[in-house]
């Protein structure tokens, strides 16, 4: 197969439109695809000038000779065309639009019916009976509703019986993608384009759960919103910017009144609190030290006159309210609040203090949506040079992370996917059901074995992540189980299958009741923690989960089955294993139908 794949930015390899494309086309050669692309910015290729004269009197050949004479056979024998522009006033760039224009070449003049509508024959036949259009774009807005014009000139440029838009990869704030300081946290979206390219040379189109990503937003548009205004503000200067209707006031306004003399507000607040650099020369334990500590690490140099409170109200496991009092070239750290802060900020204890520790970064988490900021935005931005002393804590600056959540899977030594901790979760079952039947190992081995690794899987998730039901329920059961062997109880012995997949069967079904069901607590690793509480995700997860708990219920019947017949043990054996095989066909299949459907 091959991909050629045409750049309509203007800043050509250093686009963001380009930080797409290529993970795109890596995809698409890991499937076997040879792959080209064309930078429009690096080529000459003039307008066109409607003067039909390659209808006419030169057929087939354009009265420019420029660079478009190389690259209309290789739009006529490509397999696949990838068009990646960014968006330009609700559609291509000029670039990629006099591209287009210059197609006209390899179209004959004549207008004839073609499936429903009137089109123009293709001139040529040098290449493949039917060619596959994907459409790669990204924008400056946050919002995905923007590209709503340029999806719809792209369906009528490909509706015709040999053309089909296969694919569309569309990035709202794509600029985000070229912050140094996103690039881990945001390393998802390249890694959805990756696989979305190799899926597109196997199957033809993106898998419905790649789509699902790509059109996941890579930052709340009030977030993406606050930023981009920053930093055009930053740009401009303060002599052009406009005033705007609504605009916060500085924070020197906060503190004057109309005299222009300084006021003091109404305040709650403790005495200064300051705490000794060396205490927190190892980190903060707390949130209430990461903050207070600010004080301690604050870069007079970098004050200036600025004169500010920075509030912060803090929820999750420490609740409290501090404030960071910025004065003549001082900070003072304090508990309570202020009436008029000129900047507040709302965390989850959690959230400040791994940012406090380094273990997150400030920016990828305000952009993830972790915490929320009122008033003077742009203080927020000085954080870096505000608090950068020697030691102690340091606010949001360049040290990368991902959101706390999504760390607890990379923790630990053993670096393995999600879904193959649920296949280490069944390791103690499988060895207590091949050892449970052969004579002579007993039932401390069937039983002792399994509740050693099912404790040793417990603890080590316990330690560096979360243990999910199946981890937590395999350990109890086989402890219970060992308990009444030990006690004289013989109905574990007598009917250990039964009770072994009934208990199964309950905690499958138990986790319908919890925050995710228990296949969604494994498949969440492979996507970016914004769809982890999306409803299709979800419910796809839910259905499965349902599925299999229903599976272990039948082979609990059927194992029982087996108790009542023993002459025919060995039949119920056989059909109660082949069960498994219309399961794991029923979970290939629905992962990838449901999420389309749904």
């Amino acid at each position: 197969m091959y991909v050629f794949a045409i750049n309509g930015s203007p800043r050509g390899r250093r686009s963001n439109t380009d930080r797409i494309l290529q993970p795109f086309l890596e995809g698409a050669r890991a499937a076997g695809a040879e792959t080209e692309t064309v930078y429009l910015a690096n080529l000459k290729i003039n307008p066109c000038l409607g003067c039909f004269t390659c209808w006419t009197k030169t057929p087939g050949v354009c009265v420019h000779k420029d660079d478009m004479t190389g690259l209309l056979p290789k739009i006529r024998q490509a397999d696949v065309v990838v068009y990646a522009t960014p968006l330009y006033v609700f559609t291509v760039s000029g670039l990629m639009k006099d591209f287009m224009d210059r197609h006209l070449p390899n179209l004959d003049p004549h207008i004839v019916q073609r499936g429903e509508h009137y089109l123009h024959l293709p001139r040529y036949n040098d290449g493949p009976p039917y060619q596959k259009v994907v459409l790669i774009s990204n924008c400056g807005f946050p919002e995905r509703h923007h590209f709503s014009a340029l999806v719809e000139t792209f369906r009528r440029f490909t509706d015709n019986p040999d053309t089909e838009l296969a694919a569309t990869i569309l990035c709202a704030g794509g600029e985000l993608l070229a912050q140094d300081a996103l690039r881990e946290s945001l390393q998802w979206y390249p890694d959805a384009a990756r696989r979305a390219g190799e899926e597109l040379v196997r199957y033809g189109h993106i898998l419905p759960e790649t789509q699902i990503i790509l059109d996941t937003p890579l930052a709340e548009p009030e977030v993406y919103a606050n930023i981009a205004n920053l930093w055009w503000d930053s740009q401009i200067g303060p002599r052009a910017q406009a005033p705007s209707e609504g605009k916060l006031p500085s924070a020197r306004s906060q503190a004057q009144d109309d005299s222009g003399v300084r006021v003091q507000p109404e305040d709650s607040l403790s005495p200064p609190i300051a705490l000794p650099v060396g205490d927190l020369g190892q980190g903060p334990r707390t949130c209430r030290e990461a903050i207070l500590g600010m004080a301690a690490v604050f870069n007079p140099a970098a004050a200036g006159d600025l004169y500010a409170d920075i509030q912060f109200v803090v929820t999750g496991d420490e609740p409290g309210n501090y404030v960071l009092r910025i004065r003549d070239r001082r900070c003072t750290a304090h508990e309570g609040t202020v009436s008029r802060p000129t900047m507040t900020i709302h965390t989850p204890a959690d959230v400040w203090l791994k940012i406090a520790r380094n273990e997150l970064s400030g920016q990828a988490a305000y952009v993830k949506g972790l915490y929320r900021v009122e008033g003077d935005f742009s203080l927020l931005l000085r954080f870096g040079n505000l608090f950068s002393g020697p030691e102690g804590p340091s606010p949001p600056s360049e040290p990368v992370a991902v959101p706390p959540e999504e760390e607890t899977v990379q923790r630990g030594p053993i670096r393995i996917p999600g879904m193959a901790w649920l296949t280490l979760a069944f390791i103690p079952w499988i060895v207590h059901w091949a050892t449970m039947d052969i004579p002579g190992l007993g039932l401390w081995v069937s039983l002792g074995v399994p509740l050693l690794l099912g404790a040793l899987i417990w603890g080590y998730r316990r330690l560096f992540a979360r243990p999910t039901w199946m981890e937590t329920g395999t350990p109890v059961y086989f402890a219970l189980a060992g308990l009444a062997t030990f006690l004289g109880n013989r109905f574990f012995a007598d009917y250990g299958g039964v009770l072994g997949y009934l208990a199964l069967a309950g905690i499958w079904l138990g986790t319908l009741a919890a925050e995710r069901p228990l296949t969604a607590e494994y498949s969440k690793w492979s996507y970016p923690p914004a769809l982890w509480k999306h409803p299709v995700f979800l419910r796809t997860n839910a259905i499965i989960t349902t599925a299999w708990g229903w599976v272990y219920l039948l082979m609990a019947v059927l194992a029982l089955a087996g108790h009542a017949q023993p002459e025919q043990a060995l039949l119920w054996t056989v059909v109660r294993n082949l069960l498994l095989v219309p399961a794991f066909a029923f979970t290939a299949w629905f992962q990838k139908w449901y999420p389309a459907r749904g």
